[in-house]
Parts: C-alpha cells; sequence; structure tokens
C-alpha cells in the first residue's frame, strides 16, 4: 500500500478534501465541538480546544504511520470547512475499511451524500486496493436509499454501543488484483 501522506488534496466537483492542518484549530474545533456533528459519528464532543488539538496530532500521526485517513471537507462554493471524512481502521491485510463522515446537517442530502461516499468509495477501492467497506449512519438517516443507490447494503450487528446506527456494507464486484502465476 502507498504512503498515505500523499493522498491530498482529494477533489470532487463540489468539495475538496484535505489534512486537518490545513484548516485553523478553530474551524476543526467549530466541528468537533458541535453535538449535531458528534452524534453523527457516535462520539463525545470535543469540550476544549485542547482536546481538538490532541484529536489533530494523533489523527496527522496515524496517517503518517499508515493507519488511517483522515481530512477536513472543505466546500469550495461556501469557501468554509464543512466536516471530517475518516477512512478508519484500515485492515489492509484484511482489504476492509471503516467510513466516517460528519459534515454540517444542512449539506446532509442525498446528492451530498453521492458525491461524498461515491468518490470516496471509489477511491477506497482503486487507488487503497481495498475491498470491503462499512459505514455506520445514524437510524433513520435520511440518505440510507442513496447509501442502497451507490451499491451498499443493511447488515445486522449486535454492539449496544452503536443501538442507534446501522451499519451499511460494500464490496468491491469484481477483483483487480492480476491472478498468480
Amino acid at each position: 500500500m502507498e504512503q498515505f501522506e500523499k493522498y491530498h488534496p482529494i477533489m470532487t466537483p463540489r468539495f475538496t478534501f484535505d489534512w486537518l492542518t490545513t484548516a485553523t484549530v478553530k474551524e476543526i474545533f467549530a466541528l468537533r465541538h458541535d453535538p449535531q456533528l458528534a452524534a453523527q459519528t457516535n462520539r463525545p464532543a470535543d469540550d476544549t480546544i485542547n482536546q481538538t488539538v490532541d484529536y489533530i496530532s494523533q489523527t496527522m500521526l496515524a496517517i503518517m504511520r499508515n493507519q488511517q485517513l483522515t481530512w477536513a471537507v472543505s466546500d469550495r462554493e461556501a469557501g468554509k470547512v464543512v466536516g471530517i471524512f475518516a477512512i478508519a481502521p484500515i485492515d489492509a491485510d484484511a482489504g476492509q475499511a471503516g467510513l466516517h463522515l460528519e459534515i454540517q446537517p444542512d449539506l446532509l442530502t442525498a446528492a451530498t451524500i453521492r458525491e461524498i461516499i461515491g468518490h470516496m468509495s471509489a477511491f477506497c477501492f482503486a487507488e487503497l486496493g481495498l475491498s470491503s467497506l462499512t459505514i455506520w449512519v445514524p437510524a433513520n438517516a435520511p440518505y440510507q436509499d442513496t447509501l442502497v443507490t451507490l451499491g451498499y447494503k443493511a447488515d445486522s450487528f449486535t454492539d449496544s454501543d452503536y443501538a442507534d446506527f446501522d451499519l451499511y456494507q460494500i464490496s468491491r464486484a469484481v477483483s483487480i488484483t492480476p491472478p498468480t502465476k
């Protein structure tokens, strides 16, 4: 697998994904401090800016160690950071990873989910060589049908920590690994 530090910026038609360090700490803190955004991925909101600084430092260290990929998501039309997207954990040996999206609630539309999750799923399969992706979404999230349209399938789970979430998975349909001789 390639060195993760090369994977920035990534651009979709509307959004730019770049390292958390390209945004200001105040921008990332505003996202991490927001309880609505924190609830999207079942994590506690940051109470202090120091917690956010620690998060940024630990995240960038994990990226440099090829353990995860995490980006600040900027809306080029609005000219501001609107979310955080992560691929973590990444199990390269098993070809699996989890996707995590925290984005401002007004952007949780079918079009945004299709653009972000569609693009980043393709990135995971083509660039990272992964074969299976998982994403947890809040139960009854209005964009679950969009995930199904993208090829994700609802799956069952028994983790009580995620009782208010639904699990969706997708597997790469065709192997792009050449056959061995």
